[in-house]
């Protein structure tokens, strides 16, 4: 069973968020290769993760065997997420939910993002409903324990268009697979929070 500290759990939502939010540099790829991020990574094996934290640590592995290995994970990232959606996965939940849950998503998301003070002086200009604002949300409810909110956001808010926009990251053709398991990573994660009693 996973049982999260508060700290714990804003610690894994801004990995996600900083791994998800843009393309590694070497210099990052590197720290991963080398051992980095390893007590990270035992950590969520013993929170249940075993199976997945193997996955993504033998993928960070077999990168060491490209040339170039930065660039190419850099030329999957933006073919996974940055492209036109006929081709990659963006990661918006405005493309994924039906339009006519869109206007009370928005509006629920705007409400956090006040409370928060996340809508001023935001250091990523990205639209409120990308990827990395639903994890700095996450991470914003675990500090505050509002965890009524935080499950249902999880569930009524974030779970709903981040199961399709895997699907779809699942079937884009690309070079590695390390964002595609760090999203069923994430994935995961989510599922087993509506399981805990927190």
């Amino acid at each position: 069973m996973m049982q999260f500290e508060r700290e714990e759990r804003q610690f894994v939502y801004t990995w996600l968020s900083n791994l998800l939010g843009k393309e590694l540099s070497e210099s990052q790829l590197v720290q991963y290769q080398q051992g980095a991020f390893d007590d990270f990574f035992a950590f969520l094996s013993e929170q249940g993760f075993q199976s997945q934290v193997a996955v993504i640590q033998q993928e960070l592995q077999r990168l060491k065997t490209l040339d170039f290995a930065h660039l190419e994970l850099a030329a999957d990232y933006t073919q996974l997420f940055l492209l036109d959606g006929a081709v990659s996965a963006l990661p918006y939940a405005s493309v994924y939910l039906p339009e006519a849950d869109l206007e009370s998503h928005f509006a629920f998301l705007e409400a956090l993002l006040v409370r928060f003070q996340l809508q001023i002086n935001r250091d990523k200009p990205e639209p409120s409903d990308h990827l990395c604002v639903y994890l700095e949300l996450l991470a914003q409810l675990a500090e505050a324990e509002d965890w009524a909110t935080y499950q249902h956001f999880i569930q009524d808010y974030f779970l709903p268009w981040l199961l399709m926009f895997n699907d779809k990251v699942q079937r884009v053709k690309i070079s590695t697979a390390l964002y595609q398991q760090v999203i069923v990573l994430l994935i995961l994660l989510l599922q087993a929070e509506m399981k805990s009693s927190l």
